[in-house]
């Protein structure tokens, strides 16, 4: 995968924003990062770096992909659970709690038989 698709994977698969949302958040246009993500237009290292910087991703990923994708700062990913969560209907976040609850389950009895 090349850095123009790890940049579409990341904002369509990971971080489940639009390119509106995206690209106001690390301040260029939707159609700029249109072209970026099709590799109509090349990644500037200021863009590189506003992306891993606005959203903890490991710049040796996005670069080369080489993981992990996010930089070690879980305070990120328990902010954007928490902002997709915000989105959720009353209904799935009941669904939600109850996959937690089995994912925990799963951990402890995991972690009983290491």
């Amino acid at each position: 995968m090349k850095t123009h698709e790890r940049i579409k994977d990341l904002r369509k698969n990971i971080l489940h924003l639009s390119q509106k949302d995206f690209a106001e958040q690390i301040n260029i246009s939707r159609s700029n990062l249109g072209n970026i993500e099709t590799n109509k237009i090349n990644l500037t290292e200021r863009v590189l770096i506003d992306i891993c910087r606005t959203f903890h991703v490991n710049q040796d990923w996005l670069s080369n992909g080489i993981e992990p994708i996010f930089a070690e700062d879980s305070q990120f990913l328990d902010d954007q659970i928490v902002s997709l969560y915000s989105k959720l209907t009353d209904e799935n976040k009941k669904y939600l709690y109850g996959y937690i609850q089995r994912l925990l389950d799963e951990q402890a009895h995991d972690d009983f038989h290491k």
